[in-house]
């Protein structure tokens, strides 16, 4: 269940001057109700780290739509070498997490990879669309010597939201 709420504000300095902002049950806010419809398409990737004795390495992060953001508040975006900065140390969990612009009805669109060293584990993307009635997460490219194991997702229209995902060796 969503609840916008409408508040129209009137400048004392131009008469003139009407400015909606919209806010979404989350919390989220956005001038003239862009942030309540992008906002709505978002990922939040859980990845947990079972390699054993060693880290997991986030490399080529592309938000091809949308952008990456701090997980929990939508508005402190990060940028892609922040994200390829990410190390999930052994028997850790680590966030990364999408969604649509503010600004734009655009939804998010993106992929990551996975490393063990050099060697990539496999590359994660989503397709979390603005006003389309169905979202995809995939594992891609995954490397034989890996298991890569993917929770549950919402895959109708909205969110993605919360995806859990395990990474071990085979």
């Amino acid at each position: 269940m969503s609840l916008i709420v409408n508040i129209n504000i009137i400048s004392n300095n131009a008469p003139d001057d009407n400015t909606t902002i919209s806010e979404l049950g989350d919390g989220t806010r956005g001038i003239d109700g862009g942030a309540p419809r992008a906002y709505a398409q978002w990922i939040s990737m859980q990845i947990k780290n079972l390699l054993g004795n060693a880290s997991i390495k986030i490399q080529n992060a592309d938000a091809k739509w949308g952008k990456f953001y701090k997980d929990g508040n939508k508005g402190d975006e990060l940028s892609s070498g922040t994200i390829n900065g990410i190390v999930i140390a052994p028997n850790f969990t680590s966030t990364v997490a999408a969604c649509g612009r503010s600004s734009a009805s655009s939804g998010t669109e993106g992929t990551i990879d996975l490393y063990d060293g050099t060697v990539r584990i496999c590359t994660l993307y989503w397709n979390c669309p603005w006003g389309k009635k169905s979202n995809k997460f995939e594992k891609r490219n995954v490397n034989s010597n890996y298991l890569v194991t993917i929770g549950s997702w919402n895959s109708d229209s909205g969110a993605i939201g919360n995806v859990n995902i395990d990474v071990e060796r085979y």
